[in-house]
């Protein structure tokens, strides 16, 4: 589709057809320096010329969230424990945890690639990873799970479905499990992994397994709300 940015204005600073606009004497810079002299909430008048008809709007800036956000305001990490399978979110301060100072070289290529390009499509999406295994009896076969090796680096497996609906975050994967009244419990990994657990073992046996880690509580504050 092609634009025409001859009557596009940013706050009074007419656009140009290259999408420049005048910068020092003589000079012009990308259109994008006007975006960011302003600050999170500011507001700015924007000129946008669609059919044929030059249409104002005051808009209210934001930013894109990150899908693995570089933040977390001093908040606790989140968690979810089943079966002793610990779920977490990925942020940065996560893979820093993980994979330490130089997590931008040493963790996966997938999450790195996400870290640095990914976009949220919605206010609560997360990206929900198993972060460990509690070892006992009930997960005999998957307490290495998470200590897989991919060219020399330990796998950080992401949950992509609970029992065939995706997860789009770990408070909706927790609230899954917790009303699930299948049979088992399924959930589907990368790298073609599949973890698979009685429903009512598995939740029987949480109990016991916090209590010999000394665990208080199945899943973080933020979730129980």
């Amino acid at each position: 589709m092609w634009l025409d940015f001859s009557c596009i204005c940013f706050d009074g600073v007419k656009v140009a057809n290259d999408g420049t606009v005048p910068f020092r004497h003589g000079e012009r810079i990308g259109f994008s320096y006007l975006v960011s002299q302003k600050y999170t909430g500011d507001t700015a008048l924007v000129e946008v010329l669609r059919d044929s008809k030059i249409l104002k709007w005051d808009i209210k800036l934001a930013t894109h969230k990150r899908l693995i956000p570089a933040h977390t305001s001093g908040k606790p990490p989140s968690y979810y424990i089943i079966a002793g399978f610990v779920f977490t979110d990925v942020t940065v301060t996560y893979l820093r945890s993980e994979y330490e100072k130089d997590y931008e070289f040493d963790a996966p290529v997938k999450l790195l690639d996400k870290h640095l390009h990914a976009m949220a499509e919605s206010t609560d999406e997360q990206l929900v990873v198993v972060s460990q295994v509690l070892v006992a009896d009930i997960n005999i076969g998957y307490e290495d799970i998470v200590n897989t090796q991919v060219r020399e680096c330990f796998m950080t497996l992401l949950v992509l479905a609970f029992n065939g609906k995706p997860v789009k975050n770990l408070k909706s994967l927790a609230n899954m499990v917790d009303n699930c009244n299948d049979e088992y419990l399924r959930f589907d990994l990368e790298y073609q992994q599949m973890v698979v657990l009685n429903t009512k073992a598995a939740k029987a046996a949480t109990l016991d397994i916090l209590t010999t880690h000394s665990i208080s509580s199945p899943m973080s504050d933020d979730l129980k709300a």
